[in-house]
């Protein structure tokens, strides 16, 4: 495997070098996102990983750039979640890189081993990824009223009290797609799964705040779920429901190496919610949300899958496509479309 290790510390390149150089990786450094640029004209690599702060070109306009120029998957690592790196890091996860990472910084911690494997084992996987950057259509031309009406009136019987989304690597950027336009009041909750490294769940739902007129919050065991609110599944728990339909945080073993598990919050709203909810799976690696959005729509919900062709990442639209579990596959902007119609019959027929 080809890696190009982007980061302004010697140290820290040092590290990673000897890391990925005893796995037998070709390796190329840069210290910073000029450097970068610079080495990309001769240099192909699997994958890039990039350090979140940098002087001058920072990890999120490296990135951006990066990403404007060549499809190659990019892995943000820090060795902090603190709030400059944490919000450059957002913004990257947006620019379109796939996920963030703990650099393994200090070879003597109890748990470096352990932090340097699961840092290769998502690096390999990473690097089979295919970005590919496509032209996005005008909305007029994949959204018609006309659809979107003929949409509702087949799959909606029964006014929906939960939205429940998943999403993984290239998520931000289809969440970004279906928030701004969102338009108010969405008459009921918004439940989201997005595989984010421990610690940034804070600065995540900050920059979800910029993006929406909803209220973010992490969710807490037992809260009542509100409608016009985004619930968040917190760091290291499954996001379940109860019977009168409050937050069910589950500490259970990982599902498809993840928890929380889009697997598991789609099978408990199948459960709780049934015909009342309307499942989303947008853009990630891997498998995860697919059976349970299949469990999801055999209850009588609304299922809905992004359109691959429209997704960072295509893996997880693709397994739920695989076992017919989207009733409709749309791009994030044609989801927004879609939920706002719903409002908007729903607050006619109570007018």
């Amino acid at each position: 495997m080809r890696v190009l290790i982007v980061d302004d510390s010697p140290v820290a390149r040092l590290l990673l070098r000897a890391i990925f150089e005893g796995e037998g990786f070709l390796v190329k450094e840069a210290g910073t996102g000029q450097e970068a640029l610079k080495l990309l004209r001769l240099f192909t690599p699997d994958i890039i990983t990039m350090d979140v702060h940098m002087p001058g070109m920072d990890g999120y306009e490296t990135t951006e750039h990066i990403l404007e120029r060549y499809p190659v998957p990019v892995v943000l690592l820090t060795a902090s979640a603190n709030a400059y790196a944490s919000a450059t890091a957002m913004r990257a996860l947006e620019a379109g890189a796939l996920v963030v990472l703990d650099k393994p910084v200090n070879p003597d911690a109890e748990d470096f081993n352990e932090r340097v494997s699961e840092m290769l084992r998502i690096l390999r996987s990473m690097a089979q990824v295919k970005i590919v950057r496509r032209p996005r259509k005008a909305n007029g031309e994949l959204f018609r009223l006309q659809t979107l009406t003929e949409l509702v009136a087949q799959n909606v019987q029964t006014p929906p009290q939960l939205v429940a989304i998943a999403a993984s690597a290239g998520g931000p950027a289809a969440l970004r797609s279906l928030l701004e336009r969102l338009q108010p009041p969405q008459p009921w909750s918004l439940v989201l799964v997005q595989h984010i490294a421990t610690g940034f769940l804070p600065s995540f739902r900050d920059w979800l705040s910029t993006l929406t007129h909803l209220p973010v919050l992490i969710a807490e065991d037992g809260q009542t779920l509100a409608p016009g609110r985004l619930y968040l599944a917190p760091d290291g728990y499954h996001l379940g429901f109860t019977a009168n339909r409050r937050v069910a945080l589950d500490s259970g073993p990982p599902e498809e190496l993840v928890r929380p598990s889009a697997n598991y919050m789609f099978r408990s709203a199948a459960r709780y919610f049934r015909d009342q909810t309307v499942g989303i799976q947008l853009s990630g690696m891997g498998r995860d949300g697919a059976e349970g959005l299949a469990a999801l729509r055999r209850s009588g919900a609304l299922t809905l899958v992004q359109e691959p062709s429209s997704a960072m990442i295509d893996s997880m639209p693709q397994a739920a496509i695989a076992l017919d579990a989207a009733c409709q596959v749309l791009t994030p902007d044609g989801m927004a479309a879609l939920l706002n119609l719903i409002a908007e019959r729903l607050a006619g027929q109570d007018a």
